[in-house]
This record gives C-alpha cells, structure tokens and sequence, in this order.
C-alpha cells in the first residue's frame, strides 16, 4: 500500500518537476533531464528557491546517472545555493520525490536522499511531514526487503502521526507495517496493527489493501490449523471489499468457498461460488468465471446433485478450452467422467476421461487422468463393460509407462486380453491398480487437478 505523494501537499510543484521524477523512476535518464531543462527555463532566479533547487538537485541527480560528472556537481551547488532561502518543509519533500525516484530504480544512493528528506522534514518542526518521510522511506526499505529499516521507519511513521493527530498518516503506516509483520511470521503483531488501521481509516481509503492482508492473514491460519480464525479473516475481508475492488472480493469469495467445502458445507459452498461467478461474469472475467463454474461443478457432484454437475462441468471446459486453461478444461474433463460414472453412461465416462488425457500438459495433469481411468475402468468391470473396462486399464497403463512409474504398471500390466468369463481375476487387478493409483492421487478430492 502505497503512502500518497509527498509533493502532494505542495500544489505549487510544476509539472515539469512531477515528470522528471517519472523519468527517473522508468529509467529515462535523458528525459528526465529534458524535462528539468524546461522546469527551469520557467522559474525565476529570485522568486522560486524551492523549484529552483529541486529541479537543480534533480537534475545533477540525472547527469550522475548519465556519467556527466561536472555538470551533476555544478548543478548540486547550485541546488545548495537555491535551498538556502527555500523553506525547509518544501525541500524535504523535493528531496523524498528524488529518495523515491532513486529507490524505484534501485540505486544505492537512494538512502543518503532519504534521510536528507528526513533532517530537512525534522528542521521543518512540521511533524506530520516527519511521519510521511519515514512512512514512504519505510515502504521503499519494504519493497527492497530490508525488514528491519522498514519496521524502524514504520513503527516512526506511526509514532510521529499519532503525535501530529493524522490518522490517515497513521492507519497508512501501520498497513504497511502489518504486511512487513506478516511476511515475517509475525501474524499477532500484524492482527493488532490492521485492528488499528481500520480504527483510524477513517474515509475507507485503506478498505482494499487491508481486506488483501486479511487474506493472507487467514491462509497463514488455514495452513496452521486454525480453520475458524481464518474464516473469521475472510468474512472481515469480504465486508470491507465492498463492491470497489472486484479482485480482492473474487479472492475471498474463492477462499470462503474452499473453507466451505473442507468442512463439507455444500451449501455454503455453493452460496459463495454463485456470487463468485456472478461476480466474474458481471466484470466479464472469463477465466474466473471458468474456474468458478468447475467449482460449482464440483460442489454439485460432491453433492449428488448430478445434472447440476454435468451443467456447470460443461461450461467450464467450453470457456477454458477456448481460453486455452488447458489445465482447467482437463480437471473438468474428470469430473464430467465421474459425473457419467454416478449416471451409469460408462463409455460417455471413458470419453471424458480420455479427453482429459489430450488436454493434460503436466505430470499432475497425467497422474490424476491415469487414476480417473482407473476408476472408469474398475466402475465399467464391475458392470461387465470389458469395451469399456479394457481400454480404460490400458490407457492408466501407457500413462504410468510414459511417467515412468514401473511400480504401478508393472501392477496393471495384463498381457493379453482377458477372457469374458474370469470377471473376478480382472476385477481383482482393476481394483489392485486402482488402490495403487490413489497412492498418487485421489481422483474424488475436491478441485483436483486445479
């Protein structure tokens, strides 16, 4: 979450100083100092210090990059010269403008800028300007990954914005703290900080960047057992999502219907994945909405609600194959099997199941289509189907041969076809290649294969 502009509080700023910072910031070291050019042919000696010394300093910045040596030192003087009228609030915010630009492009010297910006904002005496520089400065030391500067630079941020009474300055540091918590492990520091973030966001600004670091929160509880906290996590995430950013809400929705089905609330479940596809399809999302319907597919069928299954199965392949989710459109080629498998069509189940084969682009992919098989095969011996049972078997068999898993097609090699009548023996060896199977994956696990 980014801080805003510092230059923002000085509207007086010309635009020819906002793009040379653009520049720097792309890398466009050239144009940077076009447009520095321009900012001064416009300023007056005597009555802009301010601009004046900022477009010098950025200037020299830019000859520096650039190799140019002396003129970066002429313009650096001349930057100093111009700052000694200039108000100290205005050149520390100049100077964060360039700290950034310089951090954007990963230059070392970005530091030094920083906390020139910072003894410039303390002179100042302005202390919410103080708590921005160390809020901005702490948000470029995050991204860069230096933890322990940007915690210091935060944790001041906050401390100097509760002392100058902006608790917009204040909830914003202490997002972007909770995220430095959070990818450290620390998920009680972050809790605590988000809890007063949201106290103080006071016109919404933080909602979406605070509802993605619930998220997160409620994975790391997920993962760590803790079900119910995570849920928690995500219905708070949802409520502040609101309607403004679609692609946060679409991931709680997701993650709330995951939860849904460990815990085999279909419906639930089902309730979360309607809105999430309504959702997708009102952003014209496709591929979300792909995935969404293979969800409801999967929810349907884990349901027994089959014609639904087979519904929402259907689309989903349609969309991701002609998307190219080659991926997705095999994990639903699977379901539609077991969907035919629970109807009795059998050889409409082998179809599907082969089909999952061609569209199948990695090992899981072919490992998950070779246990399918395995099951249309055991489903279709038991029922007699040896036109269906037979190439099922073989096709799990070829499978397990191309992945070089002798172990398992050694189990279902059978030599010759079998004779009609020994049902029994060619059971026993579907049912022996299934168990084995189900040792690498288990075909009826929800979202398989995604």
């Amino acid at each position: 979450m980014s801080l805003p502009s510092i230059a923002a509080l000085h509207p007086d700023r010309p635009d020819e100083l906002a793009a040379g910072a653009a520049a720097l910031r792309d890398g466009r070291v050239a144009d940077a100092v076009s447009a520095y050019d321009r900012a001064l042919e416009h300023l007056s000696p005597d009555g802009h210090p301010e601009q004046r010394g900022a477009a010098l300093l950025a200037r020299g910045l830019a000859h520096q990059l650039l190799g140019d040596t002396s003129r970066a030192t002429a313009d650096v003087l001349a930057a100093l010269n111009a700052w000694s009228l200039a108000r100290a609030d205005w050149a520390s915010s100049a100077m964060s403008d360039l700290a950034a630009a310089l951090s954007g492009a990963g230059n070392v010297a970005a530091d030094a800028y920083w906390q020139a910006a910072l003894r410039l904002a303390e002179r100042s005496g302005d202390v919410a300007l103080q708590a921005a520089v160390a809020g901005e400065w702490g948000r470029h030391a995050a991204r860069a990954g230096e933890a322990v500067t940007a915690v210091a630079l935060l944790e001041k941020s906050a401390e100097l914005g509760r002392r100058a009474g902006d608790d917009a300055i204040v909830a914003k540091a202490l997002v972007n703290l909770a995220r430095v918590e959070l990818d450290a492990g620390r998920g009680g520091h972050a809790m605590r900080n988000i809890g007063e973030a949201l106290a103080r966001d006071q016109r919404g600004d933080l909602r979406a960047a605070t509802a993605g670091l619930l998220i997160d929160v409620a994975a790391g509880a997920f993962n760590a057992g803790d079900t119910a906290h995570a849920e928690l996590c995500l219905e708070q995430a949802l409520s502040l999502s609101g309607g403004n950013d679609r692609q946060i809400r679409e991931r709680t929705l997701a993650a709330l219907g995951g939860l849904a089905r460990a815990r085999n609330d279909y419906a639930a479940a089902a309730r979360y994945g309607e809105e999430l596809l309504d959702s997708a399809r009102r952003g014209g999302d496709l591929t979300v909405a792909a995935e969404a319907l293979h969800d409801l597919g999967r929810i349907a069928l884990l349901a027994g609600i089959f014609d639904a299954a087979a519904g929402r199965l259907t689309e989903s392949v349609v969309i991701a194959r002609s998307l190219g989710l080659d991926s997705l459109a095999a994990s639903g080629s699977r379901a539609l099997a077991e969907v035919a498998l629970q109807r009795g069509a059998f050889l409409r189940a082998l179809g599907y199941a082969e089909q999952a084969v061609v569209l199948s682009i990695g090992q899981d992919d072919l490992e998950a289509c070779a246990a399918t098989l395995l099951l249309v095969g055991a489903e279709a011996g038991r029922a007699g189907l040896d036109d269906v049972a037979r190439p099922a078997h073989d096709g799990a068999a070829e499978i397990y041969r191309l992945l070089e898993r002798d172990d398992l097609a050694q189990i279902l090699a059978g030599g010759s076809p079998l004779p009609a009548d020994v049902n029994d023996t060619r059971t026993d060896r579907l049912e022996a290649g299934l168990e084995a199977a189900r040792s690498v994956v288990n075909p009826a696990r929800p979202g398989e294969g995604r």
